[in-house]
């Protein structure tokens, strides 16, 4: 199996082979970031068939878009603001361990595959290590039964799949290409102060979507089509867009714009507005009677009337004849109804039940 592979690709192999074993029981913050440091230092060469200046928009395009569809489901499922407890010191070292980490992985499993690209055992068994590499076995030793069955829907699933579209990616392309689409999924989580309200099922569910829906574009657009370039013009369009539209929807859904948007899950409040309209709310301190007001309970967003106050604040659907039994604080008011869209929430609404019933 590795007779054909040259002296320089089998020392590369053994590195690899290496730092996994080394992960698996030796698992250290220090030892993954030193490793691809020395990896990028000593193995870096200049790139060579470097991917084509369509195909990198083409996948810009895709990255930002799948990015603007994880804000998107902001408003069906809710974001948590998480404003980096940690201290900034080891959030810089966390996003450099992660950039590291991302670099270094695909530029070696490109350095690894790119001569043994008919070497099916070769290949598979460098994805293997790849997949294990990355495994926090730790965490998985130690967790509970419905942990460990949660966390292999939601990462070990999720992380097989990925892999083997990098692989995928790198076979046909170059490193840059899934270096660009795992720069966008993974480094925003450490450094957007939200995070989206999303269990074990729904991750996973998504993490799989996106692969088979990243790899179906590649293979339609990219891989059929390189000598066609009607198929990019539309690109041309689309890849600016996408980034106009990403800065926009971060900085709304961050909150800097004074107004935020959720999408209405019941008639509770028919006919001020009803079941799949957007509800635009705003934060306000001045709250009174009769004003509509947006609130958290139990992890879900409320939109119901105040109808009175005292130590808490009292509150009623519009279409219900009784009033709410929860206890409203101050802290759980997210904001005051402003204006409503009618039907444009039912798309989260749908995605929203999808993963409900599902779980």
């Amino acid at each position: 199996m590795f007779k054909k592979i040259p002296l320089k690709k089998k020392f590369l192999f053994f590195l690899l082979s290496i730092y996994t074993i080394i992960h698996i029981f030796f698992a250290n913050t220090f030892i993954t970031p030193l490793f691809w440091l020395s990896f990028l230092i000593i193995f870096y060469y200049p790139a060579f068939n470097l991917p084509k200046r369509k195909e990198l928009n083409f996948t810009l395009t895709i990255a930002l878009s799948f990015f603007i569809l994880y804000l998107v489901g902001g408003i069906a499922f809710g974001f948590n603001k998480d404003y980096f407890d940690a201290p900034l010191i080891n959030i810089f070292l966390n996003l450099g361990n992660a950039i590291l980490l991302i670099f270094g992985m695909e530029m070696l499993r490109f350095k690894l595959i790119k001569n043994n690209k008919n070497n099916f055992l070769v290949i598979a068994l460098i994805t293997l290590l790849m997949i294990i590499s990355e495994l926090n076995f730790k965490n998985l030793f130690l967790a509970p039964k419905l942990i460990l069955f949660h966390l292999f829907i939601s990462l070990i699933i999720p992380l097989i799949a990925q892999n083997i579209l990098y692989t995928y990616l790198s076979l046909k392309t170059h490193y840059d290409i899934p270096i660009i689409i795992r720069l966008f999924d993974e480094v925003p989580n450490m450094l957007i102060p939200i995070m989206l309200n999303r269990n074990w099922f729904i991750t996973g569910s998504f993490a799989l979507i996106k692969v088979l829906i990243i790899y179906y574009l590649f293979k339609t657009f990219i891989f059929k089509t390189k000598t066609n370039n009607h198929h990019f013009k539309l690109n041309k369009i689309l890849y600016p867009l996408t980034i106009i539209s990403s800065i926009f929807l971060i900085l709304f859904m961050l909150g800097l714009f004074p107004y935020q948007p959720i999408a209405i899950l019941s008639n509770s409040m028919n006919p001020t507005f009803k079941r799949g309209d957007i509800v635009i709310y705003k934060k306000q301190e001045d709250i009174k009677p009769g004003d509509i007001i947006v609130f958290q309970y139990q992890n879900e967003n409320i939109v119901h009337r105040v109808v009175s106050i005292n130590e808490y604040f009292v509150t009623k659907g519009d279409a219900n004849n009784d009033i709410d039994y929860i206890k409203v604080k101050k802290e759980d008011i997210k904001g005051v109804y402003q204006f409503s869209l009618q039907y444009l929430g039912y798309p989260s609404i749908w995605l929203n039940e999808l993963f409900t019933k599902e779980n």
